[in-house]
């Protein structure tokens, strides 16, 4: 059985001209990169743009390099910049993903369907850097750490841009966080 590869590997197959590590980079760090773009962007044809234009300039930069920082810090570093610069350059029209719908319970499905969208719209209107800070680290799993390398900053100033934006969801979610309170108490009495 074949050992698998460190990402840090593949990059070095890559910039040696080996079109399998890149498909193998691609497949494993797409779905990342689109979930990050999309809850970054609200917007998954921007999103899709922009995992491609993410990878383009990774396989440009392949031959020249150097793992000083875990790829996923690296990648994210290059995501965070693509997508700052198209927020800044381009005015882009919101489209909505469909959330889904279940067949079984179509009542639960749309309740479902509004508190996803009560939730989308509070973190979108988060400061720039904190909603970037809560998506890394809540959605794409980063470490604090690994955060504040994407972000160039410190593990401090991360800490303090995750509270603030907890705080301002808090206060903007409040009343869902109630009603979600109500609910489970009272599931908890019928049981």
């Amino acid at each position: 059985m074949r050992e698998k590869r460190s990402s840090e590997q593949l990059m070095a197959r890559v910039g040696a001209g080996d079109r399998k590590a890149a498909s193998e980079l691609v497949l494993r760090h797409q779905r990342a990169l689109l979930n990050f773009f999309y809850r970054y962007t609200n917007d998954p044809l921007l999103a899709e743009d922009l995992t491609q234009e993410t990878f383009l300039r990774i396989y440009r930069a392949a031959p020249t390099y150097l793992p000083c920082a875990p790829f996923g810090v690296w990648l994210f570093r290059i995501a965070r910049n693509l997508c700052l610069n198209e927020l800044k350059s381009r005015r882009y029209r919101r489209a909505q993903l469909d959330p889904g719908c279940s067949v079984a319970d179509p009542e639960h499905a749309v309740a479902r369907a509004q508190l996803d969208e009560r939730v989308r719209l509070a973190v979108r209107q988060l400061p720039e850097r904190q909603r970037l800070a809560l998506v890394l680290r809540r959605f794409e799993g980063l470490s604090v750490s690994e955060v504040a390398q994407v972000m160039e900053t410190t593990t401090d100033a991360v800490d303090g841009l995750m509270a603030r934006a907890a705080s301002r969801l808090r206060a903007s979610l409040g009343d869902l966080l109630q009603e979600a309170a109500q609910a489970a108490d009272a599931a908890v009495r019928r049981s």
